[in-house]
């Protein structure tokens, strides 16, 4: 049977494994697409392995929120070409992927424990390996998150994804009653927040999250720089704490300038209170996670 361009074209979108690879297949499945699929599967499991010590720096940051909004999940999937990363199969174990950790407390915080869960009838670690095989590319499954409110609390859970998954951020809001919880305007206040830390990157909510020695380090690094060096104790000091409101602005959400204030004054504690007001009941950030794709992978250049 002849195979046709477009028979191989639709075995690489389905699996993302290599030309010749898609044409031998389907030539040994005499066009059968699914049986073709089979043929790449049974042939990469045997390679699976060798596959797995290959850098895999792209893939994509899934999302998942609960129907009650309560609670949500990222998972950061990688694999090894955007092309792989676009597949049907890809997209598809990543879903199912990120739908268990929002479901599981402790696949979302130990990735051994996510690894031997079951999935479509197979522990998560076996199930990579077969889509290794079958996509022709090594694929990790590397980090995960999940935010869920306490039971007894109030409060919604958002995510927001950049880039077709590139960066995925999840935020957790808590309030003091069900009807602001399940209300339009918490809902927003929790989006334009989400928004707020795919774009600025803060790294804690507030200044007193950030450790001790962080801020240690920083003042080091403020001490030793040359307008600083040289002078008086208390003026080092003076201008060492100046500089360290820069730091949490930086880094500390509730800090941070709101990037949709046209006038770059308002920041985000200003937005937090003013919502408070609003409604009439406290309203605090309990927590987020934010996930860049690939984030401290280093991608070795072909060649």
């Amino acid at each position: 049977m002849a195979i046709s361009a477009t028979m191989v074209r639709d075995l690489r979108e389905k699996t993302g494994a290599g030309i010749m690879e898609c044409k031998t297949a389907l030539a040994e499945a005499s066009g059968d697409l699914e049986k073709a699929i089979e043929v790449l599967r049974k042939r990469g499991l045997k390679t699976a392995e060798k596959k797995a010590g290959r850098t895999a720096a792209d893939g994509v940051v899934a999302a998942w929120i609960s129907p009650g909004r309560d609670a949500g999940a990222l998972v950061e999937v990688n694999c090894e070409t955007d092309f792989v990363a676009r597949t049907d199969n890809f997209t598809g174990l990543t879903r199912a992927l990120v739908s268990l950790v929002g479901q599981d407390s402790a696949a979302a915080s130990d990735l051994n424990v996510l690894l031997t869960q079951a999935l479509n009838g197979k522990p998560v670690a076996e199930l990579v390996k077969d889509f290794i095989g079958s996509l022709g590319e090594n694929i990790v499954v590397r980090r995960a998150a999940r935010l869920a409110i306490p039971q007894g609390a109030k409060g919604v859970v958002t995510s927001y994804l950049h880039a077709g998954g590139k960066i995925g951020v999840l935020v957790e809001v808590r309030c003091a009653s069900d009807k602001v919880a399940r209300g339009e305007d918490l809902g927003r206040l929790a989006k334009e927040l989400a928004l707020q830390i795919c774009s600025a990157e803060p790294a804690y909510v507030t200044r007193d999250q950030v450790p001790a020695e962080i801020l240690e380090k920083e003042r080091e690094i403020l001490r030793a720089q040359p307008d600083v060096q040289g002078k008086p104790a208390a003026i080092q000091d003076k201008i060492i704490q100046g500089r360290l409101e820069k730091f949490f602005m930086e880094r500390c959400l509730v800090d941070q300038l709101f990037i949709r204030d046209p006038e770059g004054k308002q920041k985000i504690r200003d937005v937090l209170k003013a919502t408070e007001k609003s409604l009439g009941e406290p309203i605090t950030v309990a927590g987020f996670a934010r996930f860049r794709l690939g984030e401290g992978i280093e991608r070795h250049a072909a060649g």
